[in-house]
């Protein structure tokens, strides 16, 4: 009985000593070290925990090189990088973390700072694309060049072979055919294209139908004028041809490709004559010659008053050119055949007017696409970048509630607002300057064509009508 008494006395006092070793390993060992600073802490700052030292974030722009001007402070601004949490990458809960691990004691202006460091969008391409937005409307369709089946593309070249062989002395009723030939060919050369060029060049203008005089009439052709049309100069060139010898056709033809500007892509040769060949050249052979040229060539030939075998061989030279022969017998029908031409002028004008309205046009809404669209952009990130900001100036606001800067969270919602509606209304004005400087470009364009057009297209009918 006492041993089993032992037994139970020694159980119970070797738990009470378990049970007390327990008791004072769950106390926590004080670090005296800590503890001392902290007091001596306490006894600097009156019993309030001191703020580690704040370091305020690093900031990068981007750069628009070559614009011209200074930047302004805003547009400075709006090249700020883009904060860790803006656009796509905004996540409320990362914000609001980072929010709590600034001091308690900062300006309202190191709080801003921090919330643009997170929140400020990224607006660089769009402002680039302002900055550097050209309004202007420019549209490159060249003028008509009479090729109808594509207007305004290549560059014309007409070249008009003028025959001053005697027999042009011969009257076709109150006047000689030379006369008439040059009221026709006069009118027809002021509706050639501004953009055009054209020759005149003189065959058989020298010596007289005699015999003795065969050789130096039959080598004589000489160019009178070249370049774009002048009314008083071509007159002038006109009016100095005298009818005088034989018809060197075949010289004329050969030696026309001496009047073809370099870079031209049509040529297109008239050749005025009342007769056939009479100095023993090959007109056929020259034609034939011009249009396998790497120009691409049409030789027209214009018969006046001429019999059926010169006819037949005028007809020759225009299907080895790749032309039409036309005969006439008087001022009248060789009227009418240029009448024709100004019909297709007229249309390559209307051709010209049309297609230059349509890029205009096209011009302008692309334009005003791309200035609409940045500007719609600047505006739904200001929005956006004001919202967010705004969220956080609460968060920040309720977090300061119990310190000294309590009040600071309604400074922070209202710059948010200011900060992120200045670029909102700069987007505004920028772009819808832009806007309004492309749809006024793009209408400027759009009339300049009606108005040359109509002009132009008004001033062949005028000619046509007076044939």
């Amino acid at each position: 009985m006492k041993k089993s008494y032992f037994i139970w006395l020694m159980a119970i006092l070797l738990l009470t000593a378990c049970a007390g070793k327990d008791a004072e390993s769950a106390e926590p060992k004080k670090n005296v070290a800590t503890e001392e600073v902290a007091k001596e802490d306490e006894e600097e700052t009156g019993g309030r925990t001191e703020s580690k030292e704040y370091v305020p974030k690093e900031v990068e722009y981007y750069e628009i090189e070559n614009l011209g001007r200074e930047l302004s402070e805003l547009e400075n601004e709006m090249l700020r990088y883009p904060g860790i949490y803006s656009g796509d990458d905004y996540d409320e809960v990362k914000v609001n973390e980072a929010i709590d691990q600034l001091p308690d004691d900062l300006t309202a202006e190191q709080y801003f700072d921090e919330l643009k460091y997170l929140l400020t969008e990224d607006y660089h391409e769009e402002l680039e694309t302002l900055l550097r937005f050209d309004p202007n409307v420019e549209v490159d369709i060249a003028r008509p060049d009479e090729t109808v089946e594509n207007p305004g593309i290549k560059t014309a070249h007409y070249a008009i072979l003028i025959d001053a062989s005697g027999s042009m002395k011969a009257m076709v009723g109150n006047k000689n055919r030379m006369d008439a030939a040059k009221e026709a060919v006069f009118e027809f050369a002021e509706q050639i294209p501004e953009n055009a060029t054209i020759s005149m060049r003189v065959y058989g203008h020298k010596g007289s139908g005699s015999d003795a005089d065969q050789e130096l009439s039959c080598t004589s052709t000489e160019n009178f004028y070249n370049g774009n049309f002048d009314n008083g100069k071509f007159k002038k060139a006109l009016d100095k041809i005298k009818p005088a010898g034989w018809t060197p056709i075949g010289l004329a033809l050969e030696t026309v490709k001496e009047d073809i500007p370099e870079n031209t892509d049509d040529v297109i040769v008239y050749v005025v004559s009342d007769g056939i060949e009479t100095c023993g050249g090959d007109p056929v052979k020259a034609a034939e010659d011009l249009v396998s040229a790497d120009i691409e060539t049409v030789v027209n030939i214009i018969g006046f008053d001429v019999d059926n075998e010169g006819q037949k061989l005028l007809k020759e030279v225009a299907t080895a050119g790749n032309g039409e022969f036309t005969y006439v017998d008087s001022e009248q029908d060789l009227k009418k055949y240029l009448k024709a031409q100004y019909e297709e002028i007229q249309k390559a004008w209307q051709e010209w007017k049309r297609a230059g309205q349509k890029q205009a046009h096209e011009l302008k809404e692309e334009k005003k696409k791309l200035a609409n669209e940045t500007k719609e952009s600047m505006k739904k990130k200001s929005n956006q970048e004001k919202e967010r900001m705004k969220q956080a100036s609460q968060y920040l606001k309720s977090r300061l509630e119990e310190t000294e800067n309590s009040s600071i969270g309604n400074d922070l919602y209202f710059k948010s607002i200011d900060y992120s509606g200045a670029k909102y209304w700069f987007a505004i004005d920028i772009g819808s300057d832009a806007y309004w400087e492309s749809i006024n470009s793009g209408n400027e364009k759009y009339w300049e064509f009606v108005e040359e057009g109509n002009e132009k297209i008004t001033e062949t009918i005028k000619k046509k009508n007076e044939q």
